[in-house]
Order: C-alpha cells, then structure tokens, then sequence
C-alpha cells in the first residue's frame, strides 16, 4: 500500500519537472507585436538523465543584473525580453554520483522580434587544466514568426 503512495508521488513530481514554465498573454502578445523575444533554457529530459545517471540543468537567473524569480518543479524555463542587447545570467549545474558541478555566465544576446533563443548547458567530459570538467552553454537562435 504505502509502495503505491511512494510511487504515485514520485511520478507526480517527475511528470511536473518535466514542464516548461507557461507565458501569460501579455507575454504573447508583445511577443507577437515584435517587443520581445523568447528566452528559454533546453534541458536534458529527466529519463534520458536516470539512464546516463546525472542531468545538466540550465537555470536563469537574471537579466541586466535584475533577479528573476526561481520556478520550482521546472525543468525548462521560459521568459520574454525586450528585444536588444541584452546580458543575462545562466546557472548550470550536474549531480552525478559523489561529484557536483555548478557553473554560472553572463551570456550578452543581441535578441531580435520573433525569435526564441533556447539555451543548453553541458559539462564537457574531458577534464580541463584545473582538474575538473569544463562547463559551456550553447544558444540556438530560432525564428518562430
């Protein structure tokens, strides 16, 4: 009995993890007037991440040094920027096994009207100069209009 609770809860909390945080309509809508465009981090999927036994998860954090709000239970994140240049913080991080790794940048993106800009990071699995796994973040601009 108690085995079906434990399990139902589990899935519960991996099927919202594996969500994409929603825009409201004002979001959309100066999105479709060309005001803003669409940052949004691209994660590893949470099965893919059980079977390789860790998950390099991409968070933002801020943009032009304003905080933005944390969402819990998300694995992907999205939010609208005016368009223009632009710098905003990334944080990435991976647990696998015993070894951790956190990594933060300031990405500058010229962002235009109509595009998303979906951002990755990874932990690349030859080791740098100082012993540890070099961390990067990929863009991939691509226009949705």
């Amino acid at each position: 009995m108690h085995t079906r609770i434990i399990v139902t809860l589990v899935s519960a909390v991996l099927i919202t993890s594996c969500g994409t945080t929603k825009l409201s309509s004002n979001d959309i809508s100066e999105f479709n007037a060309g005001k803003k465009a669409i940052v949004r981090t691209y994660n590893q999927p949470i099965v893919a991440g059980m079977i390789f036994g860790e998950i390099p998860v991409a968070k933002i954090i801020a943009v032009d040094g304003k905080k933005i709000d944390n969402r819990v239970f998300k694995l992907d994140e999205q939010i609208t920027i005016d368009v223009g240049l632009h710098e905003i913080e990334f944080s990435c991080s991976a647990r696998g096994g015993y070894d951790e790794r956190d990594f933060t940048e300031i990405i500058k993106l010229d962002l235009k009207s109509h595009h998303e800009y979906l951002v990755r990071c990874s932990f690349d699995s030859a080791f740098g100069v100082n012993g540890s796994y070099e961390p990067s973040f990929s863009v991939k601009e691509k226009r949705l209009k």
